[in-house]
């Protein structure tokens, strides 16, 4: 193995379920993803969409109308800080030896899944059972319930 390819996988631990080129393409996905997302709110930033200063607005219209702005951009940055979150959980999964494996269930998550959204916790079969239970919680289930 030459040196840059050893540099390149130190961070990655051995997986029962993946190859080391198929782990160090999930963790450039994933990395991609954070500078992605980390670029976006740099931007926001930068352009001054999350600033507000009453003292510059010139009427109740104005004011209103960039608050309803702000709050859009502070739900969209709250949004991709939350999923900023859930890749850099996936990238220590990586390194620790967890990826790939469904945190509810401890079976592996399918190929796919991950390659759709590497960032992912759970396995399509348990995902749907939180979700039901989330949907009982709030008096919305079908009416068969067991």
């Amino acid at each position: 193995m030459s040196a840059s390819k050893k540099n390149s996988v130190k961070d990655i631990a051995k997986s029962d379920l993946f190859s080391e080129e198929e782990l160090l393409k999930f963790r450039e996905m994933l990395q991609k993803e954070r500078e992605t997302l980390l670029a976006k709110a740099k931007e926001a930033v930068k352009t001054g969409s999350i600033q507000l200063d009453a003292n510059e607005m010139m009427d109740e219209v104005d004011l209103a109308s960039a608050t309803v702005e702000q709050d859009l951009t502070f739900r969209l940055l709250d949004r991709e800080r939350r999923l900023l979150a859930e890749v850099e959980h996936a990238l220590m999964k990586i390194k620790h030896g967890d990826f790939g494996y469904c945190e509810g269930t401890g079976e592996p998550i399918s190929k796919r899944r991950l390659e759709l959204t590497p960032w992912t916790r759970y396995s399509v079969k348990h995902k749907e059972q939180l979700e039901k239970r989330h949907k009982v919680g709030r008096g919305l289930a079908d009416e068969e319930q067991d």
